[in-house]
């Protein structure tokens, strides 16, 4: 079956809270689940970093779901493939909160990591992270 995957960007509303931070996480660990959606989702204060895999079709209709929400801003895609395999495939969406330094924010995420994760997949994680970490030096 082919997947679609997509890793975009955005910059959180300045007002988010932490009860629409565990919102956010609630409502797309839930839909995802019904949609065949799997991900992970990296938020480290001001910026989102998003992974998210699944049928093409329940991918496009997140991403305009997620253009549309006022949660954040600035929304863009950094990368689009298709594949076969899924990279988090037992996470209907896993949320990884990570320090603002790259160094920091990638132990966050590495201690999140199964120990079994593949480590090409891991090497393309940790360049999400730095891409992040280059984000809220701007």
């Amino acid at each position: 079956m082919q997947l679609k995957c997509v890793t975009y960007t955005s910059l959180a509303a300045l007002d988010l809270d932490e009860d629409q931070l565990r919102a956010i996480h609630g409502a797309a660990r839930d839909l995802n689940g019904i949609d065949g959606i799997s991900g992970l989702l990296l938020f480290n204060g001001t910026h989102f970093l998003q992974w998210i895999e699944g049928p093409p079709e329940a991918i496009d209709e997140l991403i305009e779901r997620l253009r549309r929400d006022p949660r954040h801003s600035g929304f863009e895609i950094r990368d689009e493939r298709t594949t076969t395999e899924r990279m988090f495939g037992d996470w209907t969406m896993k949320l990884v909160r990570v320090r603002s330094s790259f160094l920091l924010a990638q132990d966050d995420v590495v201690s999140q990591l199964p120990d079994d994760f593949p480590e090409h997949l891991r090497a393309r994680v940790l360049q999400m992270v730095e891409k992040i970490s280059e984000d809220v030096t701007l």
